[in-house]
């Protein structure tokens, strides 16, 4: 028995544009309006039989969710599938479309809820790298995101149900745009699409920088292909899909209401190239500047007596589970809070810029400084 949408809720809330998309991609023609009510037709002739779906030309029409239930029975019908599949299909071509499975066969297995988890987890870290990559490109990324990047992972959404094994399928929805308008052209495209671009560079550059590191035994093509998006994050991202999934598929699709002019994309990680990526990951960590970091450590040494404190001062805080130390230079609004806290073992919170020189680290720019409670 084909499933049936009867989720009133879920139909008022799937936008019009989508629809009209859909049909448009599919082959669907545009007929006209349908006399005077609010409505246009779109029909399609299949062996002599002509169909045809009603498209509401707004959304403030009392029937609706009705209509958008009306218009989704026929195109089930004419394309043999059930309702639930295409409504997925509908809200689909309102997002980017990023989806996860295994190049192994582990597709077939059922996921236990760790398994899930740690596959929505990694799943999360990798559009985040993107996300903080369209908004910055480096090496690593520390610290709390800005609240750009936050919003927009609030807005991705992932499909429900594991039942099909290791895979994962998840819709970042972009607003409508008119026209090729991401890629080169004139228009701005929205920080939503922005990521999914960084996201496609990210792993093509990934895979390419793959085969150069392990022919010239150097990280040096990860290190150029930072400002595409590759990062310490990203690399570890997907380094742990491709190990749990014994390979990882990506693929990317863009979403029909925002037309993109470059095809759809597909990429392939081997559970080998794991080591490689993990191995990235930790090199940018160490030897990489790591920028707007939140700090929290205690001051463990001044420089100077305090009395003859010039702001200079060692911090130690924990990063990757270890104690790490940082020489750290204050200015001078900052001396009594650092004096206070050294006295009194209190721990400090602040932002700032961290660099490796040599074996030893520098926070440069030190900033937004408090005593934590």
């Amino acid at each position: 028995m084909l499933a049936q949408i009867r989720d009133r809720k879920a139909l008022e809330r799937l936008p019009i544009v989508n629809l009209r998309s859909y049909l448009n991609s599919h082959g669907w023609t545009n007929a006209g309006p349908w006399g005077e009510r609010p409505a246009t037709i779109y029909s399609k002739d299949s062996g002599g039989t002509i169909w045809e779906v009603l498209v509401p030309t707004r959304d403030t029409v009392a029937d609706y969710a009705e209509s958008m239930a009306e218009s989704i029975s026929v195109l089930a019908e004419y394309e043999e599938r059930s309702q639930l599949d295409v409504f997925q299909d509908l809200s689909a071509s309102g997002a980017d479309v990023i989806r996860l499975s295994s190049s192994n066969g582990l597709g077939r297995e059922p996921l236990s809820l760790r398994q899930s988890a740690t596959l929505l987890n990694d799943a999360f870290d990798l559009l985040a790298a993107a996300a903080r990559a369209a908004e910055r490109p480096q090496a690593t990324y520390r610290g709390k995101m800005s609240s750009d990047v936050a919003d927009y992972l609030d807005q991705v959404h992932p499909l429900p149900g594991y039942e099909g094994g290791f895979g994962l399928t998840l819709h970042s929805p972009v607003p409508a745009g008119f026209g090729q308008q991401d890629f080169g052209d004139d228009y701005a495209a929205p920080f939503s699409r922005l990521t999914t671009i960084k996201l496609a560079q990210a792993l093509e550059f990934s895979r390419n920088a793959i085969s150069k590191a392990v022919t010239e035994g150097s990280i040096e093509p990860f290190r150029q292909a930072v400002d595409f998006g590759v990062s310490a994050n990203l690399c570890n991202s997907i380094a742990e899909l491709a190990k749990q999934a014994h390979g990882i598929n990506i693929e990317l699709a863009w979403a029909e209401v925002r037309p993109a002019n470059v095809p759809d994309s597909h990429f392939q990680f081997s559970s080998s190239s794991a080591d490689t990526l993990q191995e990235v990951a930790k090199s940018f960590r160490f030897l990489e500047p790591s920028y707007d970091e939140q700090v929290i450590a205690q001051v463990v040494r001044l420089e100077r007596d305090v009395e003859e404190f010039d702001g200079k001062a060692v911090i130690v805080s924990v990063r990757d589970g270890r104690p790490a130390r940082m020489n750290v230079e204050f200015q001078q609004s900052a001396y009594d809070v650092v004096i206070n806290a050294f006295r009194h073992h209190a721990s400090i919170s602040l932002d700032g810029d961290v660099h490796p020189v040599g074996r030893n680290l520098e926070l440069r720019n030190p900033r937004n400084l408090i005593i934590v409670p």
